[in-house]
């Protein structure tokens, strides 16, 4: 045997050997055969010691990654990722921690969670007395005349009675307030709120809504589903500025949660126009892509009413107008929602309230 035969059946069994790695694609072989060349190869920030879930049948776990201008660029073992450690790598131990794909959220309404953040936030809330006291700390700095909105509210979680604008008059004499339950359908207005919109013992309830009544007849301050439409009209509309700052208040949220995208149903409930939700498309969503202040994809939802509208833009654009914003598709309202009793049963449904 010469030295060309043992040359040539090493190279063999090295290209075999290679070849035979079963959770090797092209990509890491080519990193692998070919070490960075120059500091812009190198990662900014290598994942080591982890337990990373990749969604990826061909390597189901592995214990590290590699990350540069943002992007994930290498996914496997240390022994893989090592050779794109430079000068100005960041190593990041996670001791054994889980590393996930990041979460779909599939039906937000993002820009109104970012507003009502920084609002009169009701979430979670589970006491009569902490509503009061929410409103009330927000009333302090408000001028005379001026809305105190925010939202939330689930009456659920302190034994299902639902607020009255008594609840808050003796506290906004001068203020009118807006609060809206956490599913949309329903929310509380004050007295004050009430008299602005005109809304009285005569006022009769609109096609589609409810105008929740005491026993003398006389408004509750609770407006269900396309009822609200007598009152938001009245309520100042949001600047351009206040949206775009709720999208990244919202936005910076959704990341803390581990959420990287969401299904946008957009600023449309019952009564509310359907051209809110294509203005912020416009003014909102357009301007962050194109400023590059996008920080979770997003996937919207407009109107049913305006269908015409969306399938001429799909028609223009495709359905991924960009890597973070996708055309998903239309909503419309074909009944109320069980948590505000407005849904249609065939029979009567035994609330206990």
């Amino acid at each position: 045997m010469n030295i060309l035969t043992v040359v040539i059946s090493a190279l063999i069994v090295a290209v075999l050997s290679l070849v035979s790695l079963p959770l090797l694609n092209n990509r890491w072989l080519l990193l692998y055969l070919r070490p960075p060349s120059s500091s812009t190869d190198f990662a900014d920030l290598v994942v080591t010691n982890a337990v990373i879930y990749t969604s990826d049948l061909s390597l189901p776990f592995a214990d590290s990654m590699a990350i540069r201008d943002g992007r994930l660029i290498l996914v496997g073992n240390y022994s893989s990722v090592k050779e794109l450690f430079g000068d100005g790598t960041e190593e990041l131990n996670l001791n054994g921690k889980i590393v996930v794909p990041g979460f779909i959220d599939s039906h937000v309404h993002l820009l109104f969670g970012g507003l009502q953040m920084a609002q009169v936030e009701l979430h979670g809330v589970n006491r009569k007395d902490d509503i009061i006291r929410k409103v009330k700390e927000a009333v302090v700095n408000k001028p005379k005349g001026s809305w105190i909105l925010g939202g939330g509210w689930n009456n659920d979680l302190w034994g299902g009675e639902f607020p009255e604008a008594s609840w808050i008059d003796d506290i906004t004499l001068n203020n009118p307030v807006w609060i809206s339950r956490m599913d949309g359908h329903m929310g509380l207005a004050n007295s004050v709120a009430l008299r602005i919109a005109g809304i009285t013992h005569n006022t009769e309830d609109p096609k589609g809504g409810t105008i929740k009544r005491k026993i003398n007849g006389e408004p509750s301050g609770l407006l269900i589903d396309s009822a609200m439409k007598l009152l938001l009209p009245w309520i100042p509309a949001v600047s351009v500025d206040e949206r775009r700052e709720a999208l990244v208040r919202a936005s910076n949220f959704a990341l803390k949660k581990g959420v990287t995208t969401v299904v946008d149903m957009g600023r449309y409930t019952p009564g509310a126009s359907t051209e809110l939700p294509w203005e912020d498309f416009s003014d909102v969503y357009r301007w962050a892509d194109s400023s590059g202040k996008m920080m979770i994809r997003v996937c919207l939802f407009f109107p049913l009413e305006t269908w015409s509208h969306l399938v001429d833009l799909i028609n223009k654009t495709g359905r991924a107008l960009t890597e973070w914003i996708y055309l998903g598709g239309v909503k419309a309202f074909a009944d109320g929602s069980l948590g505000s009793n407005s849904a249609l049963f065939y029979e009567v449904r035994i609330t206990g309230r």
